[in-house]
């Protein structure tokens, strides 16, 4: 009875450790940035259904939002419109595609671009924001929000909501397996270990115990 009551705690020990310990080794991207995330291009919005103006104030609370974090170095609008001047591009409209997005991060030698598209019909609003990497063109944040109010609340909340949700994002973190694998080792030497300390345990208690002389 004893043994098996140890035997169900350490399998309850083990999992809960391998449990814990497989988590934190799953999960790298719980890391604070390291700071090497800079050089950001946050593009005009791309707009349908609203007014120059209207996209020029989401951008600019949108900015605004990203920038708090101080994660990223955020082009500015002069040297923006002074490093499209010099290669001669005067529209980026058309300009939505990945590929096209991490080219015009490299024109404008920023490491990362912000394309954000926002939409209205009536009361619905949409945003969808993107975020590419410029050396090789790999898409790193994909965010779409829907939203049903007065614009006002989609300028002041939800907007700038948006920015702040990107610049605490994590990006560029894959899985970090040579972590992992050590996490594995880690685990698998615990196991060993405890189950050798219990068997060296239960070996001592059995060598220990004397039997009783059977009376003649």
């Amino acid at each position: 009875m004893i043994n098996s009551m140890r035997d169900k705690i350490l399998t309850l020990c083990v999992l809960t450790l391998l449990s814990t310990g497989l988590g934190i080794c799953q999960n790298p991207q719980r890391v604070e940035p390291t700071g090497d995330e800079r050089g950001v291009a946050v593009l005009p919005f791309e707009i349908r259904g609203l007014t120059p103006d209207e996209g020029t104030r989401l951008r600019v609370r949108f900015t605004e939002a990203l920038s708090e974090s101080k994660r990223f170095d955020i082009l500015t609008d002069d040297a923006f419109k002074s490093l499209l001047a010099n290669v001669g591009l005067t529209k980026i409209d058309s300009c939505n595609t990945v590929a096209c997005l991490a080219q015009l991060g490299k024109i404008l030698h920023v490491e990362k671009v912000v394309q954000v598209s926002a939409d209205r019909w009536d009361q619905r609003y949409i945003l969808h924001i993107r975020l590419v990497n410029a050396a090789d063109g790999k898409l790193l944040y994909d965010e779409r929000v829907d939203f049903t109010g007065a614009f006002d609340e989609f300028l002041s909340v939800v907007t700038p909501e948006q920015g702040l949700k990107l610049s605490h994002a994590f990006l560029d973190t894959g899985p970090n397996w040579y972590l992992i694998a050590a996490c594995v080792l880690v685990g698998v030497g615990l196991i060993y270990w405890i189950y050798s300390t219990w068997a060296s345990s239960d070996s001592s208690e059995t060598g220990g115990t004397h039997s009783i002389p059977t009376p003649q």
